[in-house]
């Protein structure tokens, strides 16, 4: 005889193809709060500088691209100083690259919770960015200071900066819940992302400024939204010295969108098949 107090949770396939998971998402938001989190508890505890970390890394990466780019190689950099050229880009770049690395790992990373108890399994890469938003606030601070610095301060087009910085992160859960999946089931894709962001921060202009790139060439640029989202973050702090093609930005939406509802659909595809892959 059953017990009748007994609460039984009973896992069944999606019933359409475009159930995407949202409710069952939302309905779980205390356990995205409980594992972005820990994330961020974990990536600095025990500690000696704690939050230190996320300003020493991009301070110590403008410094070397100062000396190694701005200096030696003397590229352009739109009349800017260099050091807050490449500061403004690399906020928005160190989030994604770190989000996406934290991200593509996440379900590999606690296979033995994913093995034994089940739970929205999407709240994994998703939590990873997140928890980056931390550090990109910690960085922004550290790049209103460099500004003041150099006798820069935000204007009124600084509140166009959540915008960009928020399709950004849509554009981190896309690429993180599809590599997340594929990672789970194929282990040789958490190697290959490290060398993919290498490549890709190379075909963003994060040490060079856009001009560079001729006008007849630049329209593969703006195929990576990443390269409109860092030209949107200068815009919003430098719009005296850096212009915002609309034309990219146009271009830039539906591949985010694009790129969100791919991962989403490769992760959805794979989710039934994690626990035995794990």
């Amino acid at each position: 005889m059953t017990n009748p107090s007994r609460q039984v949770t009973r896992i069944t396939p999606r019933r359409a193809w475009y159930d995407a998971g949202i409710g069952e998402l939302v309905a779980a938001h205390e356990l995205l709060f409980v594992f972005t989190k820990r994330l961020i508890s974990v990536q600095y505890k025990q500690t000696l500088l704690g939050l230190g970390w996320a300003v020493i890394n991009p301070v110590v990466t403008t410094v070397v691209f100062t000396f190694i780019f701005g200096k030696l190689a003397a590229l352009p950099s739109e009349g800017l100083p260099y050091p807050l050229f490449v500061l403004s880009a690399l906020v928005m770049w160190q989030y994604f690259s770190r989000a996406v690395a934290a991200g593509s790992n996440s379900i590999v990373a606690i296979g033995h919770i994913v093995s034994k108890v089940y739970f929205p399994r999407m709240i994994l890469p998703i939590s990873s960015a997140l928890a980056g938003l931390v550090d990109v606030a910690v960085n922004l601070v550290v790049l209103v200071v460099l500004m003041a610095f150099y006798g820069r301060f935000p204007g009124l087009h600084f509140v166009f900066l959540p915008v960009f910085l928020f399709l950004l992160m849509l554009l981190t859960v896309g690429v993180s819940l599809g590599l997340s999946a594929v990672n789970a089931l194929y282990h040789d894709v958490g190697h290959i992302v490290p060398y993919l962001l290498q490549v890709w921060m190379y075909l963003t202009p994060v040490i060079y400024p856009l001009d560079l790139v001729p006008s007849g060439w630049r329209w593969l640029l703006y195929l990576n939204p990443l390269t409109v989202l860092i030209q949107g973050v200068r815009w919003s702090v430098f719009p005296d010295a850096v212009h915002l093609e609309w034309i990219g930005f146009a271009i830039a939406l539906p591949v985010i969108a694009i790129v969100l509802l791919v991962g989403l659909a490769i992760f959805r595809s794979v989710e039934p098949l994690l626990a035995d892959y794990i």
